[in-house]
């Protein structure tokens, strides 16, 4: 098995970490990590400058379409985490029931009037989803596109490709998930500015927020309460109690915040069980609901002194220190196994900070997590950059193939010399008819291209009409294409004009029955009074079904039909080089004929 080597990358404010993970036959290993610390995260020419000392001790990524990148058994992978704070959530409810390969076409339809940004502004995936008899439920996760390629940019000036963006909730579930973590578990990551909240229960990520509250806050409290630098105050921060003035009133804001994110969770977890009528894991395990959670404090910001004693006594919740690389190596397979003695020394000095690094790596070696808020198109020019990488080593490989048999048949006999050339004439006399034939079949692929029905606004105009005739009873107004370039997720809307509620609903089950609409809904029906009658107005949405093309195809272009006499046998090939039989009307005829004929003869003998 070849290894699979990742390298998570976490930019934070002030700290940028660096974790690489190998997976190999033997399992998961911790090969390496650093960190590089700055002033200004706001400088872009700084941070650069840091994150090219960060890769030092992993080594320059090889250029692309170097022969060590183009020949390495071993594939690596650099994934980027991005904050919580730059992330939206939302639950996604009442989608009709789907496939997994179904279901990515509907969510990018409903995302659609979800996403609190505009749509081409944004990259949004989707996980967690809930699925019933009728229906199915997704978390949407959702970012703007900005803020996802400036860290792609800042990453390319220093020739790193990132394949993979995970949002840093995500990230902190997977390190749980491998930390032992079986209690309803409440962890909080306190950061320089921001710090992550997630509830975590059964594996599961049930809630999750950001605030901005951290390490920086405090310092800048303390300063102004003690009249100090803040670099004086970073370093007075680590040795004032968190119950002590003037620590206690940064506490403080964080114990609101804690109970604020801990009662929201609650309400999430109460919501679900609604939802889905009787939990399943809690018909599983009745006891569930009664085991008491826990709250695990990772971050630098959680180094405050006494932090978890006071928020353990003000919460009423059992409170600890969460360090995500012995909480690894103590309940799960992974090893940490740094390359070099120093590198396991910083990491057991900044090891409660790298829970976001670490889940990150964990996800992109685990198949069941796909979260990734990577753009689509860096995502479709990593794929074929790397069937490029392929064609590359495939040709050099042949091309070293043959360069070893030329060099071997003129040592070994001059006259395999002479058979390589020839090879290499009739190669040469085949690009001609390549190209020929290359030519062609893009002919042929344009005239398909333009014999392909493409749907129109007519089409549909045309299908509705059918279906409302008479319109004394129903018409329609108000109508509206969206994505009608792509079918699989175009969107009808119209307004519908009824004189009777029985109408408007006769009318909408024509339209489920058509095999052209599907999705089909419907709004709130109102009511106006014209010329002294009561007229019913609704608006209708759809979209078009997967046969929708073929049917409109067809009705635009009908096939002549050659009427068949059904009382007629079809004569096939074979019957028609069969010479008929004589008809039985002729042969009375024939048999009258030699009849008369022997009377003459008898008549003339008698004479």
């Amino acid at each position: 098995m070849a290894k699979k080597q990742v390298v998570a990358i976490d930019i934070g404010t002030h700290t940028a970490k660096i974790v690489q993970l190998e997976q190999s036959s033997t399992g998961v290993r911790l090969i390496n990590a650093n960190f590089v610390t700055y002033q200004d995260a706001d400088d872009r020419y700084q941070v650069a400058q840091a994150l090219d000392h960060l890769w030092e001790p992993l080594g320059k990524p090889p250029k692309q379409g170097n022969l060590r990148a183009l020949f390495n058994r071993d594939t690596s992978e650099v994934v980027l985490a991005l904050p919580r704070s730059l992330v939206s959530t939302k639950r996604i409810a009442n989608l009709p029931a789907a496939t997994d390969d179904q279901l990515a076409s509907i969510v990018e339809i409903a995302a659609e009037a979800e996403l609190p940004f505009q749509v081409n502004e944004a990259i949004f995936t989707y996980h967690d989803v809930r699925r019933t008899s009728d229906a199915t439920s997704v978390e949407l996760i959702s970012t703007r596109r900005a803020s996802v390629t400036d860290y792609l940019d800042l990453l390319e000036e220093n020739g790193v490709v990132v394949s993979g963006v995970t949002p840093s909730m995500i990230a902190i579930t997977e390190v749980a998930a491998n930390s032992g973590c079986t209690k309803p578990t409440f962890i909080v990551d306190i950061g320089a500015m921001h710090t992550d909240f997630c509830f975590i229960e059964n594996g599961s990520l049930r809630f999750s927020r950001s605030f901005r509250l951290g390490g920086n806050s405090l310092s800048e409290h303390i300063s102004s309460a003690l009249n100090i630098d803040t670099d004086a105050a970073a370093e007075e921060k680590r040795h004032i109690s968190a119950d002590a003035a003037p620590t206690s009133a940064w506490t403080a804001q964080l114990i609101s915040e804690l109970q604020r994110s801990i009662a929201a969770a609650n309400l999430q977890r109460q919501q679900d069980a609604s939802d889905t009528e009787n939990d399943t894991a809690e018909a599983e395990n009745p006891t569930l609901s009664t085991i008491e959670p826990e709250i695990w404090l990772s971050g630098g910001g959680a180094r405050v002194p006494d932090l978890a004693a006071v928020l353990e006594t003000e919460l009423n919740i059992p409170t600890m220190l969460w360090n995500p690389l012995q909480a690894i190596e103590q309940y799960s397979d992974i090893k940490i196994e740094p390359n070099q003695a120093e590198v396991r020394a910083r990491l057991d000095e900044y090891a409660d900070t790298l829970a976001v690094p670490l889940g990150v790596g964990l996800s992109a070696l685990n198949p069941a997590v796909d979260v990734s808020l990577l753009p689509k198109e860096t995502a479709e020019t990593l794929t074929q950059t790397a069937r490029q990488r392929q064609i590359f080593a495939t040709a050099g490989l042949g091309i070293l193939i043959i360069g070893g048999a030329l060099f071997g048949g003129y040592t070994l006999q001059r006259t395999q010399k002479h058979r390589a050339e020839l090879v290499d004439q009739r190669l040469a006399n085949y690009a001609q008819p390549m190209a020929a034939a290359q030519t062609q079949l893009g002919r042929e692929l344009a005239l398909t291209e333009m014999l392909t029905h493409n749907i129109s606004p007519l089409d549909i105009l045309h299908a509705l009409s059918e279906m409302f005739r008479d319109r004394t009873q129903v018409a329609w107004a108000n109508f509206n294409i969206t994505n009608l370039n792509v079918p699989e997720t175009a969107r009808i809307t119209f307004n519908l004009e009824g004189s009777s509620h029985n109408a408007i609903n006769s009318l909408l089950g024509v339209l489920r029955r058509s095999g052209v609409f599907t999705n089909v809904g419907s709004g709130e029906v109102t009511t106006i009074t014209q010329d002294r009658k009561q007229i019913f107005q609704v608006q209708v949405r759809c979209n078009l079904t997967a046969s929708a093309v073929k049917t409109f195809a067809k009705k635009r272009y009908p096939m002549p039909e050659t009427p068949v006499d059904q009382n007629e046998p079809v004569e096939t090939d074979d019957e028609l080089d069969i010479e008929p039989p004589a008809s039985k009307t002729d042969e009375p005829e024939d048999e009258n004929v030699e009849l008369e004929n022997e009377k003459n003869e008898e008549n003339e003998d008698d004479r």
